[in-house]
């Protein structure tokens, strides 16, 4: 009896961490396939145009959904992309994808700003500012975006200043971008034209009726304070 024991506690000695090894190898096997079904819901592709160093790249972009239709991916189809926070626009559609995370800024709530989440979506649905934020959309005003290092997105008309002097009339959903405080891109919507400027030494801002927003030095006024814009990575999330 004594060895009948015996030989049952040496083969539980080896058969109990068999069977939790088991148990965990199909756990993981099922969160696997639950995750790649989450994640890898579907994907569609779309005619995109971005513009690089005042060239327009028009190309068929694949947009990945996971099973919230959360946006989780955005890459070219028949070439290779460096995405930065350059913001991707559809060609036939009023909306835009930003690769990277976003701030968005609300001057006319005291400046506050809120982060978005990389491949957040901007659109003009019947005159309405829409973003999709996550699984959220949501509609904002008077607002502007921001991804922390020199690039600046407004969704309506505003008017570009260098040196004090007014340069150009912007379109909604133009973009200024600064790079190095040497060089200057943007893309103005207005006429569907790019243009890369050196900007050394220049002092570059945007203004509108509702705001006014100094570019090389990364600052919003309001009431003749001046308030610092921050990375997106340093703010919370926006909830509505």
């Amino acid at each position: 009896m004594d060895k009948l024991i015996d030989f049952w506690k040496k083969k539980y000695k080896i058969l109990i961490p068999v069977m939790v090894v088991f148990v965990l190898l199909i756990a993981v096997y099922f969160l696997y396939r639950e995750y790649k079904y989450d994640t890898y819901r579907n994907k569609k592709e779309v005619e995109v145009v971005q513009y690089f160093g005042g060239i327009k790249n028009e190309y068929t972009g694949i947009v990945t959904y996971n099973l919230r239709d959360v946006i989780i991916d955005v890459k070219a189809k028949d070439r290779v992309i460096e995405y930065d926070s350059t913001p991707v626009y559809y060609k036939d559609e009023e909306k835009v994808i930003f690769p990277n995370e976003m701030s968005i800024v609300f001057p006319l709530k005291d400046v506050s700003q809120y982060k978005l989440y990389k491949y957040s979506m901007y659109e003009k649905v019947d005159g309405i500012h829409m973003i999709t934020n996550g699984n959220s959309t949501s509609d904002y005003s008077h607002f502007f975006l921001y991804d922390g290092d020199g690039l600046y997105f407004f969704p309506d008309e505003v008017i570009l200043y260098i040196d004090g002097k007014e340069y150009l009339k912007l379109g909604g959903k133009s973009y200024v971008s600064l790079v190095g405080g040497y060089t200057m891109t943007y893309y103005n919507t207005e006429d569907d034209e790019s243009k890369v400027l050196e900007i050394e030494g220049k002092e570059i801002t945007v203004k509108s009726p509702n705001m006014e927003v100094n570019l090389n030095r990364g600052y919003c006024l309001r009431f003749g304070n001046k308030v610092l814009l921050a990375k997106p990575y340093n703010l919370n999330g926006i909830t509505n």
